[in-house]
């Protein structure tokens, strides 16, 4: 990484912004600038002022990334709306159905991989399959069914 690019992060990061120093890392310096319609400047450079600027900027671009979040929501929200309105018994509970199967998988599958013996050259891809399956299949059941907690978020920002 070049040293420039390393300072506007370490910059970013000491002002709390490590979204946008992780933005800066994976799709460079000029994406970030053109998306959020900023000059990043080395941390040598930058001023207290500077940082607070981005931060605005970067909350902006936040709130634009929630209001789409929003959109899609909305849209699997009137799809399964759509999905209840049919006469086929099936259809109207598929979505039922989907997350009983899923949920059966992970009662199962979750013990055994806590309490199997695992050699350790397959440990690491066994943490690996169990945090995705609690942190995202396990996760996204609980959210569509119980509600998802960005309104909470959004208001405890507030």
């Amino acid at each position: 990484m070049l040293p420039i690019v390393m300072s506007i992060v370490n910059g970013l990061i000491a002002n709390n912004m490590p979204k946008v120093a992780d933005a800066v890392i994976e799709k460079g310096v000029d994406y970030v600038q053109e998306k959020m319609g900023i000059t990043l400047k080395p941390e040598h450079e930058a001023t207290k002022e500077d940082y607070e600027k981005w931060n605005a900027e970067a909350a902006k671009h936040e709130e634009f990334m929630a209001e789409l979040d929003e959109k899609s929501r909305q849209r699997a929200t009137d799809m399964q709306m759509k999905a209840m309105e049919s006469d086929d018994p099936f259809i109207r509970r598929f979505l039922y159905y989907f997350i009983g199967c899923w949920s059966a998988f992970s009662m199962v599958f979750i013990p055994c991989l806590i309490w199997a013996s695992i050699p350790e050259s397959g440990q690491r891809y066994a943490d690996t399959i169990l945090g995705y399956v609690m942190g995202t299949i396990v996760t996204s059941m609980f959210a569509f069914l119980l509600g998802s907690s960005q309104g909470s978020r959004m208001k405890d920002k507030k």
